[in-house]
């Protein structure tokens, strides 16, 4: 049975990925600071990174991409160099195709249950 986004309509199984040349940060589990990884692919529910090392398959990981700050992910499959990661909710593509001022940095997320990903202590 299909997964559907209620907002758009669109079944998640069937989104349409956009080949790209982009790049985008990670937030992990283990880990304070973000990796960049290069973005072969995106759609509105996930997107394929090169070179995922150390990444497991079922693992929560925080994706920032270009506009797009703070995405919840699984990790589905890591083969070949690749991974692929599905939203936890689906982003704008648009945004994520726009490029971050030269100012902006990327931040581990401050709010909710993102912000615990990387405590030890929460259950």
């Amino acid at each position: 049975m299909d997964e559907w986004n209620m907002d758009r309509a669109v079944p998640l199984s069937r989104a349409t990925r956009t080949s790209v040349m982009l790049k985008a940060d990670l937030f992990r589990l283990d880990r304070t600071d973000a990796d960049s990884h290069r973005v072969t692919n995106i759609s509105e529910t996930g997107l394929c990174i090169v070179q995922p090392d150390g990444l497991a398959v079922g693992s929560v990981v925080v994706v920032a991409i270009g506009q797009v700050q703070s995405a919840a992910a699984d990790v589905v499959w890591v083969r070949g160099g690749l991974a692929g990661l599905k939203f936890h909710k689906a982003i704008d593509v648009a945004r994520a195709r726009l490029r971050r001022g030269a100012g902006d940095t990327v931040t581990p997320p401050a709010a909710g249950w993102l912000a615990a990903l990387n405590d030890p202590y929460a259950r």
